[in-house]
């Protein structure tokens, strides 16, 4: 019997619906009748089992093996696993959920422009007979930050609630925390500290080494993932466009079409005879092309293909391009055969 591969997603909040709608855009949707259940399934995936958690919960899941494949963001990643051997992150960057882990003071605070002058309020806090206060969720990225850069005269403050609140409510001095427009900064009469960004931080795929590297069942459910988002993903931005071009041969009219470099193609277009009982202009056969072009350069390909004497272009969307090979599944089984646990 198939192994069932355990797919960790975020229950609720900023991840939750990028999460399914990238999933769905992928060809994987994910069936969840009723939002107070925590598994649910995916058709197309029948050997997965999806689990709803917290995402921070889902990087200590991944972590101890109890989930094998999880979306998360990085920046919980970082904080909470950090460079624990049974976690690993397979994919970085999904292409959501973008957001800075970065310090931040009062406003009020007109002398510090950046970094240095951070580590020179701390030197002076020390001196005066105190620490310098941060409030933050992040404290051991926070730490190694300061720690660093040789700053070690501060004390960290945790807080679990809005954090950007501390300074002006007395328990903090400055706050490090993650931020995507830095809005809710500016209304807490707080600014960013120029050159002091943590991490710059994204949703992102993460596995547990143990078990895919004992699993080759749930391995090739993990290939048919990592194919179909790498594909997705490679296909953004992409059109698909197909039109009847007259040419006395294939070549003649595969170096028309690519006088356009958007009609390049991927590998160049492709061609195939029309068999048509109509007239023909001029003795000239014609030739289906057949060739993807990125989107921002579609009226111009369509213009060139006009002046070509083209007829019945039509342009259809790219859902997927998929290379030779995965190369998020071939880094991913080069990780798993060099680091042994």
């Amino acid at each position: 019997m198939t192994a069932m591969l355990r797919f960790a997603l975020p229950s609720k909040g900023t991840l939750y619906d990028p999460t399914l709608q990238l999933l769905e855009r992928c060809g994987l949707r994910v069936s969840r009748p009723n939002l107070k259940q925590y598994t649910a399934r995916i058709a197309t995936l029948p050997a997965a089992e999806v689990l709803f958690h917290r995402p921070s919960d889902i990087v200590a899941k991944v972590a101890t093996g109890d989930v094998d494949l999880g979306i998360t963001g990085l920046d919980l990643v970082r904080e909470e696993a950090g460079d624990d051997a049974n976690l690993v992150v397979i994919e970085p960057d999904l292409g959501f959920a973008r957001a800075d882990l970065v310090l931040a003071v009062p406003e009020a605070w007109v002398d510090v422009q950046g970094w240095l002058d951070v580590a020179d309020l701390a030197a002076e806090f020390a001196a005066g007979g105190r620490q310098l206060r941060i409030a933050t969720k992040y404290a051991n990225l926070v730490r190694a930050f300061f720690y660093g850069r040789g700053v070690y005269s501060f004390t960290l403050i945790a807080s679990q609630g809005a954090t950007e609140g501390a300074p002006g409510l007395g328990y903090a001095d400055m706050i490090a925390d993650i931020t995507e427009t830095g809005t809710a900064l500016r209304e807490n009469r707080l600014k960013i500290v120029p050159g002091s960004t943590i991490l710059r931080s994204q949703a992102c795929l993460i596995g547990s080494r143990r078990s895919l590297l004992l699993d080759t069942d749930k391995r090739v459910t993990i290939r048919v993932i990592l194919e179909l988002l790498e594909a997705q993903r490679r296909a953004v931005g992409l059109q698909h466009i197909i039109a009847n071009v007259p040419g006395t041969d294939a070549a003649a009219v595969a170096s028309a079409v690519t006088a356009h470099a958007a009609l390049s193609g991927l590998q160049g277009p492709t061609l195939a005879p029309v068999f048509s009982s109509g007239a023909r202009p001029e003795e000239l056969d014609w030739f289906s092309v057949s060739v993807v072009v990125p989107t921002d350069r579609i009226l111009a390909a369509v213009d060139h293909l006009r002046t070509i004497g083209s007829t019945g272009i039509v342009v259809l969307p790219v859902h997927y391009a998929f290379a030779d090979q995965s190369e998020t599944f071939t880094r991913l089984l080069e990780t798993l055969e060099t680091d042994n646990l």
